[in-house]
């Protein structure tokens, strides 16, 4: 058993395909397909079940995966902290999310971090909340940024970094575009668009709207913006996601002010690597110098 085929082994557990994780480690699809079916034939099980659309962890793969991932977090560490001593930021940083996060753009905080520390090689998984969430605890992600507040999160903890504002967003001959504020009440009475199931922004507009007319969702924030611009329904969305499209939708705070904190999560106990160390360091500090 070789830690090559451990990591091949997650990457496709996470990707749920052996052509995405290839991709992502950068190796030919066929030498990877072929140190698995090792690993199979050497543990007299199967690991994974392949079909023709997807690949599914058999019950045999989710045990060897979880002592694999343990594994691969103590040898990613050893070689952390000897980076560590040497005074060098190096390694892995598997990011999730990127939600606006005020006047920084998210993508400009990873760039800006992947040319300050070039010896890290980072990579971001984009999905709803309580995906990445899941990913986070099992060692699958090290550090998630969402809009929710880090304190009731079983095994995690984080740093709320500000609020993200939120407003109706509904097209621009709508009924409601025509208030200068929309109170929350009247959202009653109106078809919605959602976002995915588990994320934050839908459990919030959800908790906004207990009994809502849901006509679509989307998991992806301009498709959301695209279908409400086009008159399908209603929505809320943080104040920075929206600033710059008042051409295409309308813009109105909701009365009262309604807001979701914006953190950065991490599993809670466990010492950070290196390269999660830097990036907490980089955001906090990024945010701070944004509030002036």
């Amino acid at each position: 058993m070789e830690l090559r085929q451990l990591r091949y082994l997650d990457a496709v557990a996470r990707h749920r395909s052996f052509t995405r994780a290839a991709l992502d480690l950068h190796v030919a699809q066929s030498a990877l397909s072929q140190q698995v079916a090792r690993l199979e034939r050497e543990l007299g099980v199967e690991l994974l079940r392949r079909t023709t659309r997807r690949v599914a962890v058999t019950e045999a793969g989710e045990l060897v995966l979880a002592r694999a991932r343990r594994a691969l977090t103590e040898i990613d560490g050893v070689r952390a902290d000897i980076d560590a001593l040497r005074g060098l930021v190096r390694g892995t940083l598997r990011l999730g999310g990127v939600p606006p996060i005020g006047p920084t753009h998210p993508a400009a905080l990873v760039a800006d971090f992947t040319r300050a520390h070039p010896g890290v090689a980072v990579t971001v998984h984009d999905d709803v909340a309580y995906t990445l969430f899941s990913q986070l605890r099992d060692g699958s992600l090290d550090l998630v940024i969402a809009l929710v507040d880090p304190d009731p999160l079983e095994g995690l903890e984080g740093a709320r970094l500000l609020e993200e504002e939120l407003v109706l967003i509904a097209a621009r001959d709508h009924p409601l575009a025509r208030a200068k504020h929309v109170r929350v009440e009247r959202l009653a009475d109106e078809a919605l668009v959602t976002y995915g199931r588990g994320s934050a922004l839908r459990d919030e507009l959800l908790a906004l709207v207990p009994s809502a007319r849901v006509v679509a969702e989307a998991n992806e924030l301009e498709t959301v913006r695209e279908l409400t611009a086009r008159g399908l329904g209603v929505t809320v969305m943080p104040r920075s996601v929206v600033a710059a499209h008042g051409d295409r939708v309308a813009i109105r705070p909701l009365s009262p002010r309604r807001a979701l904190p914006v953190s950065l999560i991490w599993r809670a106990g466990e010492t950070p690597t290196p390269a999660a160390q830097a990036f907490r360091e980089h955001v906090l500090r990024a945010v701070t110098e944004s509030r002036g």
